[in-house]
């Protein structure tokens, strides 16, 4: 079933509104939030047995025990790489094609070259706000025209929101991992995971903002694609006056 019933695009419109690439993405962010609170139940078993290691020695974790916790979490890693890895790709075609038809609405509102849209994603540094940038001028240029009464309008704080609790939840992951690689003690280890269920708890949060970001700038497009009112703004507003 799709997330956005009830709208049929205009053929003459000629815009390809990506709903299913939407309704995808928001599925897939649902599964990645599935997958973190898999990793956070598992990385609270792996945390409790290496403070079991700390408090009373390796000798009391039995090698069984220890290897099946290590291996529930192992797997929990895998499973939050691979969804994510499809998940951003979605988003990516997402974004994309909501950028090529934000284009045809408003060719002169947008602040960054259509390429930034995937490289403004990958690229050190300007990956900290291009993408928020970008889904900033798609929503300005899908709003709706001028003096059009109840038009949605660019929703600015949730944008802000989603893109905050990302670069938050995307720098702790990257802090933990860096720790990960030169730790053994149980003290440190601690830490690490620690760190990485942070990280797993603003990555449910930045996908609940996420999804919400994606529902509201497909439905601003839709609305603007499916729009069959009067001819101009100024026969709008007349009209109700």
């Amino acid at each position: 079933m799709s997330t956005f019933p009830g709208f049929t695009p205009r053929p003459e419109f000629r815009v390809p509104v990506p709903t299913g690439l939407a309704t995808a993405t928001c599925v897939l962010l649902g599964l990645a939030m599935v997958a973190d609170v898999f990793a956070i139940v598992t990385g609270a078993q792996y945390y409790s047995l290496w403070s079991r290691v700390g408090e009373e020695g390796l000798h009391t974790v039995g090698l069984e025990e220890a290897e099946g916790v290590e291996r529930l979490y192992s797997l929990a890693g895998v499973i939050q790489t691979v969804t994510f890895l499809m998940c951003a790709i979605v988003f990516i075609l997402w974004f994309r094609q909501m950028r090529e038809n934000a284009e045809l609405f408003a060719p002169d509102a947008h602040r960054k070259a259509r390429h930034w849209v995937v490289w403004g994603w990958i690229l050190p540094v300007v990956s900290l706000w291009f993408p928020r940038r970008i889904a900033l001028d798609i929503g300005t240029a899908s709003e709706l025209l001028p003096g059009l009464p109840d038009a949605p309008r660019t929703p600015v704080n949730l944008v802000n929101a989603w893109w905050t609790v990302w670069i938050c939840d995307t720098t702790l992951s990257n802090l933990a991992a860096q720790f990960a690689r030169r730790v053994e003690e149980a003290g440190p280890v601690k830490a690490v995971v620690g760190l990485t269920m942070a990280a797993d708890l603003l990555d449910i949060a930045a996908g609940v903002l996420a999804i919400l970001v994606v529902r509201r700038l497909t439905r601003m497009q839709l609305r603007r694609a499916t729009w069959t009112g009067h001819d101009s703004p100024a026969e709008a507003s007349e009209q109700h006056v």
